[in-house]
């Protein structure tokens, strides 16, 4: 596997790479548990603005949010990602895999769909430019990729007034190029936004669900410790690449991460993929759904990898069956022919009627 050049810079904290996490286990007893708000760890409350450390063992589903099941319920998140990714060495492959097993089985408190992408503080949140992801696609193949201290904070957004959960985190950068859903490096400036980034925030519905998930810098250095800067491959303008050994990378974004080998429909589903891949490519779908973004569409969609596709192809149908799709470059409504648009759409169900049988084969064998 290739794995990104390094060389060594020092963390803006100077201070040692930490291990592991530190659980205050007072966090949320005596007093404090009555009223979670008011909770005092690291010298302030957990509300104050600047990281807690430490959680209590509670549900991650709680009642509609208030500043008391806030306080709670990001407890529980922070001790649930610090237990499955915590900050180790930054190219530790086992914690990595570690961490991506983990957080399959971890039930976080997402929407079935959200939105991620750098935080963007200065925009209302419908303005953001963020990517659509299904939760289950995020969780499993983005959030590993952050080592987490179990330290967070609480905060109301002041635009949308949402809840908002403030989670220290620093992005593993070092790990082989497979690792990672696709080339994060095709633009400078977002890779150096990954590298840079300090923190997960999760911003929730008045039903204590998440509904968008960011990164941003405008948090603690204190845990990253001695950081290790990538030089990154050349981006040559291919999302999907074979390794020096002949291998399709990135390897997490093809079906065989997200199904067993013995999976029979496997050989079927994947030729489905590729019928539809060159479908979609053919009606220039995948000029605009690709993470560079050519229409710079507020909320962005990919379609570029076989994983990216599954999570989104009943979205395609949807918006394929009503004309939403394909647009042009500003966004309108692109005209194609209807024997083509028949053919995208045929090509998608067929993708879908094979994914949706790779999924029943996996259900039914999941305890054998």
């Amino acid at each position: 596997m290739h794995r990104l050049d390094t060389k060594q810079i020092a963390s803006r904290s100077g201070s040692p790479r930490v291990a592991g996490i530190v659980i205050a286990a007072t966090l949320l007893c005596g007093s404090a548990s009555q009223n979670p708000a008011n909770a005092q760890v690291s010298g302030g409350p957990v509300n104050a603005g600047h990281y807690a450390s430490g959680i209590a063992p509670t549900a991650l589903r709680t009642p509609p949010l208030n500043l008391a099941s806030l306080n709670i319920r990001a407890a529980a998140i922070a001790k649930s990602l610090a237990t499955a990714c915590p900050v180790v060495p930054y190219n530790d492959e086992a914690a990595f895999q570690a961490c991506t097993q983990a957080l399959k089985e971890v039930k976080l408190p997402l929407l079935p769909d959200i939105a991620w992408g750098g935080d963007q503080p200065d925009k209302q949140i419908k303005k953001r430019n963020l990517t659509h992801f299904d939760s289950q696609v995020f969780q499993t193949m983005y959030l590993p990729l952050y080592t987490f201290s179990g330290r967070y904070s609480v905060e109301e957004d002041k635009g949308s007034h949402s809840p908002v959960i403030r989670l220290e985190a620093y992005f593993r950068n070092t790990l082989p190029t497979g690792d990672y859903p696709y080339p994060f490096w095709h633009s400078a400036d977002k890779w150096s936004a990954y590298e840079t980034s300090n923190e997960i925030r999760m911003y929730f519905n008045p039903k204590g669900q998440a509904f968008i998930v960011t990164r941003d810098a405008a948090g603690s250095e204190e845990q990253r410790g001695p950081y290790v800067k990538a030089v990154t491959p050349a981006f040559d303008g291919n999302w999907q690449w074979k390794d020096a050994n002949g291998v399709a990378q990135p390897h997490v974004s093809l079906f065989s991460s997200r199904f067993s080998a013995a999976n029979p429909n496997l050989p079927a589903l994947d030729q489905s993929y590729r019928a539809f891949a060159l479908r979609i490519r053919d009606s220039s779908c995948l000029n605009c759904h690709t993470p560079s973004n050519k229409a710079q569409a507020e909320r962005l969609t990919l379609l570029q990898t076989p994983r990216h596709a599954a999570a989104e192809i009943n979205n395609v149908i949807h918006e394929i069956k009503n004309g939403e799709m394909p647009q042009d470059d500003v966004g309108l409504r692109k005209d194609i022919p209807a024997e083509e648009r028949a053919a995208v759409l045929a090509a998608a169900i067929a993708f879908r009627n094979k994914l949706t049988a790779a999924d029943r084969w996996e259900a039914a064998n999941a305890a054998k």
